[in-house]
């Protein structure tokens, strides 16, 4: 039960004294305010439908054209395809290819009824080749039945925040009901690119998988022109493109200079690759990675009745993407309870501690309790007799 949200100051490494205010709703702390964009912003050529440029550590919108406007992803789709399969099945275990997948129809690697894959083999197909009966498979594989697969789908991207999203299929061949947004589907990548596994895959050129039935193997190649060509932006490190009749060129991208990762994500573009190039390039020239707080740092405290004082502590490392003179502006708020009058396990979520510039949200970060509290009063009494024992020592 929570007595109330208590007042709490911060001395911050920005060496300045930063005061929450007293929580009137809670939910309307975490409502992220639109972010406004320089002269530089303004002046980008940018065409596509629907476009977003973000920090993929905080979740920072950079740049944003229509980035809630509902539109088709393509092939884009099998980002979130491809990582639910990952977190759900086994690498090296060994999908039986119905019939239903091997018919599937568009881009494809020509998968054979009763053909036998590894779950990482068919993940390269559909990834790199973009390959439709792939994706079906792997859907098949884990979910049963392609129904089962998409219902977990959708689940997986309301979970990672995706709420203007819903998808039809594994594949992205189009539905009018299988839409998204750039924003949902910057969200997703920058979900997708903290899996090592799909890090990998998506910053492969090439791969060799089996051809059963066959002399010879099967060449994937990266359809990502940012993959397939290095030199286009050095830095880039995934992720995946698509394209449709009612879908038009998609492309989301990655690329990771000085320690800081940006996702590009750019929706019936006449020209993807080169708008998402426009947009990695405005974002590395205007910004620059900052620490924001360290794993572990003490941020406040609440109160445990019959107990006493519990820490609280940011679960994880957290920068974000700034302008210059940004830096100087940050200011922070922690929402916390004041006191408890239950038991509290060490890493429980106990609140927030949000930080703005210029009324924009930049950075979420939970605070976790820092110890274990079972039984207040009883850990009290304990405490108290080995402070005392402690004293007479």
């Amino acid at each position: 039960m929570l007595f109330g949200w208590g007042l709490v100051t911060l001395k911050m490494r920005f060496n300045k004294y930063i005061t929450t205010t007293i929580l009137i709703c809670f939910l309307l702390c975490f409502i992220w305010t639109l972010p406004t964009f320089g002269e530089d912003a303004r002046s980008l050529d940018i065409y596509a439908e629907g476009a977003v440029l973000m920090d993929a550590e905080s979740g920072r919108v950079l740049w944003a054209k229509n980035p809630h406007k509902r539109l088709y992803p393509a092939s884009t789709t099998k980002i979130l395809t491809a990582v639910l399969a990952i977190e759900k099945g086994k690498l090296d275990s060994t999908v039986v290819v119905s019939r239903e997948a091997a018919e599937t129809e568009g881009s494809a690697i020509w998968l054979k009824e009763g053909e036998r894959l590894t779950l990482e083999d068919l993940l390269y197909a559909v990834l790199l080749s973009s390959a439709n009966d792939a994706a079906e498979a792997v859907a098949e594989h884990i979910g049963g039945t392609q129904e089962n697969f998409v219902r977990m789908m959708n689940e997986k991207a309301k979970a990672i925040g995706a709420r203007d999203s819903h998808f039809e299929n594994p594949h992205g061949l189009h539905e009018e009901s299988h839409y998204t947004t750039a924003y949902d589907l910057a969200l997703i990548a920058r979900y997708a690119m903290t899996n090592s596994t799909f890090e990998k895959i998506v910053a492969t050129e090439k791969k060799i998988i089996p051809w059963e039935g066959h002399d010879w193997s099967r060449l994937l190649i990266n359809k990502n022109n940012l993959i397939r060509n290095p030199k286009l932006f050095p830095g880039a490190d995934g992720i995946k493109n698509g394209y449709t009749k009612a879908a038009g060129n998609c492309l989301v991208a990655s690329a990771t200079r000085n320690g800081m990762r940006l996702i590009a994500v750019v929706l019936n573009a006449p020209n993807a690759t080169g708008e998402v190039i426009k947009l990695l390039d405005y974002g590395f020239k205007n910004f620059s990675k900052e620490k924001l707080v360290n794993k572990g740092e003490i941020l406040g405290s609440f109160k445990v009745e019959g107990y006493g004082r519990v820490n609280l502590v940011a679960s994880k490392t957290m920068g974000a993407a700034l302008r210059e003179g940004e830096k100087n502006r940050i200011k922070a708020v922690v929402y916390a309870p004041k006191k408890i009058d239950h038991s509290v396990r060490k890493g429980d979520i106990m609140g927030k501690i949000k930080f703005t510039v210029d009324g924009e949200t930049i950075a979420v970060v939970d605070l976790v309790a820092a110890e274990t509290v079972k039984n207040p009063w009883l850990s009290g009494l304990l405490k108290v007799f080995l402070d005392v024992f402690s004293f007479w020592a």
